[in-house]
């Protein structure tokens, strides 16, 4: 199935170019694709995803032609 990957440009990823059209496979979770798009693990925890423009958890299964947005968490104060 195909969706549309996006991404904060502090998010380094090689494979995919931001704002792509990928296929990933049937069933695939918003953990898949940050493994599949080649993610550090120390980086995950600074990454929040969206599906939709909804907050998505790592179980969340994406469906043909989902828009997945990945953010980077920025603090201040």
């Amino acid at each position: 199935m195909k969706i549309n990957i996006s991404y904060h440009k502090l998010i380094k990823i090689e494979k995919y170019a931001n704002n792509s059209l990928i296929e990933v496979p049937d069933r695939c979770t918003v953990r898949d694709i940050i493994s599949l798009l080649g993610i550090p693990k120390n980086l995950t925890g600074a990454i929040v995803v969206y599906v939709n423009d909804q907050p998505a958890w790592n179980s969340t299964v994406l469906k043909e032609g989902d828009s997945v947005k990945l953010l980077v968490l920025i603090g201040g104060g």
